[in-house]
């Protein structure tokens, strides 16, 4: 499964580099036409050798359809983050139902011998990765190195057209709830020496001196280190490996440790939840994150206005 990924006005590029970082990144699908697995990174030009190929489907991310029906990769279908994403009672940007996410990812063409390729803008995109990775699938899905721009620049077909609806497909899923941390889990395990719990938030944010919507109580769960996501972007792609791994070690990931990326409501935290993958690192996703932590009164948070 491949998966294309295009920022919000630019190109979002993810630097591929040989061998992960820690434990082994699942993110190997198989030889395909005799070439090596293309793991979670495609380029522009495998896509244009592949994207006629049977079983690849390609999805456009993103949080409203304006940028799709402007231009888009031909034949790429359209997914909004409010279909893959739920709200339960006042915690927003859940994951749905596994059987909902099944029947949506069915409707797109999706089925259990297909390759998926996303792009669209950024945290939509990672977010929707772990979606994938949570209902095991992580292992057939790829993030376009350089998106939309990386596609024009080497020539690829662009269309405005929707695409024709898809063919329903039968997808069997295997979902992985070890991915997912929630307040519980979050609580029992955030003393440990083997957790590292990166706040993926602004630095105003995690010290608790900016106000957010739906933070009951500003700051952040302790112990946690600040790491924000766009520190991983720089010149509208992701570093490079060796740029990575430099800001894991700074944050003190260790092959040893158990990352868990958290934000406000668990958007942010995906981008650095797939930084993290893409470096083979261990790591779970907090999904209620500082939505749900602020507003449990017997849960501890460090920080806020003084």
């Amino acid at each position: 499964m491949i998966c294309i990924l295009r920022c919000s006005g630019a190109a979002l590029l993810l630097a591929a580099a040989a061998g992960p970082v820690g434990l082994p990144a699942q993110d190997h699908c198989g030889e395909r036409g005799g070439e090596p697995d293309p793991g979670m990174l495609v380029s522009a030009e495998w896509l244009k050798r592949h994207r006629a190929d049977s079983g690849i489907v390609i999805l456009q991310a993103d949080r409203t359809r304006a940028a799709y029906d402007s231009a888009h990769v031909a034949g790429a279908r359209f997914v909004a983050m409010s279909d893959f994403t739920t709200t339960r009672g006042e915690i927003l940007t859940e994951l749905p139902p596994v059987a909902q996410l099944e029947a949506l990812f069915e409707s797109l063409g999706i089925g259990n011998a297909s390759r998926v390729v996303l792009y669209g803008e950024t945290l939509p995109v990672t977010r929707l990765f772990f979606t994938f990775d949570y209902l095991g699938l992580g292992d057939r899905v790829s993030v376009l190195d350089g998106g939309l721009a990386a596609w024009s620049d080497a020539r690829g077909e662009v269309g405005t057209a929707a695409a024709a609806p898809a063919e329903r497909k039968s997808l069997r899923v295997h979902p992985r709830p070890e991915l997912v941390a929630d307040a519980g889990w979050v609580n029992a395990h955030r003393k440990g020496r083997n957790i590292l719990l990166l706040d993926t938030r602004s630095k105003e944010e995690y010290d608790g001196t900016k106000a957010e919507e739906g933070v009951a109580r500003p700051g952040h769960i302790p112990r946690a280190v600040q790491f924000d996501w766009t520190t991983t972007i720089a010149g509208g792609r992701f570093r490079d490996k060796g740029e990575l791994s430099r800001l894991f070690a700074a944050a003190g990931a260790t092959s040893g440790k158990e990352l868990v990326t958290y934000c406000r409501v668990g958007t942010r935290a995906s981008a650095v939840y797939f930084a993290a993958r893409l470096l083979g690192y261990r790591v779970r996703l907090y999904d209620g994150s500082m939505n749900e932590w602020s507003g449990r009164r017997e849960l501890p948070v460090v920080g806020g206005k003084p």
